[in-house]
């Protein structure tokens, strides 16, 4: 008998004995009040309905059925550049002008997806991890300097939600207090756990990491979507006036937030989704890959390609499934609100793992081999739904140098090298002269975005000629 005492608490046992998932209290008796108040919290974060649908979504193969062997390459479009041609009739003069016209306008917000509860060097999230090339200012002061950057040149406050893990949620909300949120006003920026889900067996049934514990896990990028855009999240943004939201990761600080060249050629083309890409560097790199596929579009994880289209090339040697996925993603209110109007859910992708568990008599197992699913959802599954999408080609060098590791390739280091030598290009474009331009170490350069949040800005803001030295920080006032 699970003795309870709130009617909060009595209403989740309750929940989770109608689901089929009782055995979660087979050992209620055995565990500390401790366990069974962390037991119950567990339950109470769960969202049954949810559940509900994900293990008939796996009994009936209800997610999207992509033929693999039916796939075909999907070029991306390049952004409109001054004084070329238009791109699909749109010109940059309209794209920019559009784009200016819907920020100032406050017709978008912007979503941050940092669900990871430690990667950095010192087992930080990645938004803490130091990334200025002179000042070792943090991912999260770079991103949040942008957004005041884009506020202060088009006079608005815009709404920035950031997705955090559940176990780093507090330490974030401290750090971004401590800071003086960076200058930012503190009630547009949110603050929200990455929703999670629990692992299922094979039989259906939670896993138990420990006694009085159920595994869970974030369940993907994606799994935001249902969590925030429900129809009461979907009735604020209409009221606020918000018609487009910017989603981009936290790990990679070079991404340009809410470009406004990007935002007005993603109005002017239609489309209800617009992604950013980059050419993939070569068959093996870890990037989604966009592709077609009969009506449908969407990203493919690249290392389930079937491998002749995985190494297939053009005559020109270049990977002929080349557009790499960048996370980076601008999305119609009224997509979230036609979606959840006709009930559909974004599917969710099954990943075996291998877990401790705790079996029938209490005890921990530790399998060797997989013993339940894991289930996630990717935001770049909108493609697939959404009645008109497009996909925009943007330079590696000016808008990917993302944070997955703790040294080597995509790490602290190459991020802030890369940050160093986007700002270098910048200077030379505007004029500036770089007297030891063959030395071995070059520059390390840091231009705030509260100085100068493009080239373009630059050019506007510094007095030639300007000689730049061994190190160069150019700071707002």
């Amino acid at each position: 008998m699970v003795k309870v005492h709130t009617e909060i608490d009595k209403v989740c046992v309750a929940k989770a004995n109608e689901a089929g998932q009782g055995h979660v209290f087979d050992h209620w008796d055995k565990l500390s009040a401790d366990e069974q108040r962390h037991l119950v919290a567990d339950l109470q974060s769960i969202n049954f309905q949810r559940v509900k649908q994900l293990l008939h979504q796996q009994r009936h193969g209800s997610s999207l059925p992509i033929d693999l062997e039916a796939l075909r390459p999907l070029a991306a479009d390049r952004l409109p550049s001054k004084g070329a041609p238009t791109v699909d009739g749109v010109s940059f003069d309209d794209a920019l002008t559009a784009g200016e016209d819907a920020l100032r306008a406050g017709k978008l917000a912007v979503i941050t997806l940092s669900g990871d509860v430690g990667t950095g060097p010192l087992g930080e999230p990645t938004g803490l991890v130091p990334v200025g090339p002179v000042t070792a200012k943090s991912v999260f002061q770079l991103h949040a300097e942008k957004i005041r950057a884009l506020n202060r040149r088009y006079r608005i406050s815009l709404r920035w939600t950031i997705v955090v893990h559940p176990d780093a949620i507090s330490r974030v909300r401290r750090f971004f207090k401590d800071s003086n949120y960076f200058g930012l006003n503190a009630s547009a920026v949110v603050l929200v756990p990455q929703p999670r889900l629990p692992l299922i067996d094979r039989r259906g049934r939670f896993v138990l990491s420990e006694p009085g514990r159920v595994a869970l896990r974030p369940n993907g990028h994606g799994g935001i979507v249902e969590e925030l855009f429900d129809e009461k999240g979907l009735a604020e943004l209409t009221t606020d006036g918000v018609e487009h939201l910017f989603f981009f990761q936290v790990d990679n600080p070079l991404i340009r937030i809410a470009d406004p060249l990007f935002v007005g050629y993603h109005l002017l083309a239609g489309a209800e989704v617009t992604s950013k890409s980059i050419l993939r560097m070569d068959a093996d790199e870890k990037l989604g890959v966009f592709c077609q596929a009969g009506d449908w579009t969407g990203v493919i994880d690249h290392n389930k390609l079937p491998e002749e289209k995985r190494l297939l090339t053009q005559p020109d040697g270049n990977l002929a499934f080349s557009t790499g996925n960048l996370a980076a993603h601008l999305i119609r209110v009224d997509l979230f609100e036609r979606l959840s109007r006709e009930h559909v859910h974004l599917p969710c992708h099954e990943v075996e793992r291998c877990v401790p568990c705790v079996n029938r008599h209490g005890k921990i197992d530790r399998p060797t081999e997989p013993n339940c699913f894991e289930f996630r959802c990717f935001l770049f599954d909108l493609l697939g739904l959404a009645e008109t999408s497009s996909v925009v080609f943007v330079p590696r060098e000016d808008e990917y140098s993302p944070i997955q590791s703790t040294g080597g390739q995509h790490s602290p280091q190459t991020a802030q090298r890369d940050l160093s030598d986007l700002y270098a290009r910048w200077l030379r474009e505007s004029g500036a002269s770089f007297p030891d331009a063959n030395a071995d170490v070059p520059p390390t350069i840091e231009i705030s975005p509260l100085f100068a949040l493009d080239d373009d800005e630059l050019k506007s803001r510094i007095e030639l000629p300007m000689e730049v030295g061994d190190e160069l920080h150019l700071r707002a006032d």
